[in-house]
């Protein structure tokens, strides 16, 4: 058997959601690159499968790229890689890591949307699942910030009674940080800026602190 029958095989045999699942994973990469001007060609090339199959999987390519939108916001991977950070070490540090793959995660989601947008698919289509709250573009639903701060709170919960706000809220500071830093085009290493902002929020912005800048003091 060829390389090329042995995936179509192992597709033909597997369960109906796998098989979606595996379509999905298959053509994910390619959207980075061809947005919504991917070929059945292209896609059954990548999942190893004939063309045919696509069409028994998905009724049509827009139900595949909004499987594929789906998939792409689904938090299990990203968490998965924060919560397996060593929980050992200097917390700055930890910290930084674990914003910098919510960075590589949300710029893997913008360039998968903005070529999506660039090659006239229409991500609004399938109403909330994208976007919610009214603003001008597709955005993670609420579940996926609740899940990304959950993981970034569990590398911080061991140094739970160094910070003076909670775990949680300093874990949705660090996605803001993130944010900020992924629109703040001043930035040529938005890596290095992820670390400078990281450590000003683990530790301030003043260079020396006063005795009239302790927290809650009058100005």
């Amino acid at each position: 058997m060829s390389e090329q029958q042995q995936p179509r095989r192992r597709a033909s045999a597997m369960a109906p959601d796998e098989r979606r699942e595996a379509i999905v994973q298959a053509v994910l990469p390619l959207l980075a690159e061809h947005g919504a001007d991917i070929t059945t060609r292209q896609i059954a090339q990548a999942a190893g499968i004939a063309e045919g199959t696509v069409f028994r999987a998905f009724k049509d390519k827009d139900e595949l790229l909004h499987a594929c939108v789906t998939a792409a916001f689904r938090s299990d991977r990203v968490c998965a890689a924060i919560r397996g950070l060593p929980r050992e070490g200097d917390v700055a540090a930890r910290l930084t890591e674990a914003a910098l793959l919510v960075l590589d995660d949300f710029t893997r989601l913008g360039d998968l949307i903005q070529n999506l947008v660039t090659t006239g698919h229409d991500v609004h289509r399938h109403g909330p699942a994208l976007h919610r709250g009214g603003g001008p573009g597709p955005r993670p639903p609420a579940e996926f910030i609740d899940d990304l701060s959950a993981a970034i709170a569990s590398v911080l919960a061991r140094h739970g009674e160094r910070f003076r706000v909670p775990v949680d809220d300093l874990a949705r500071m660090t996605i803001s940080v993130v944010v900020g830093t992924k629109f703040d085009s001043k930035h040529e290493d938005i890596r290095a800026a992820v670390r400078t902002r990281i450590d000003v929020l683990l530790y301030g912005a003043l260079a020396h602190r006063e005795n009239n800048d302790t927290p809650g003091a009058s100005r």
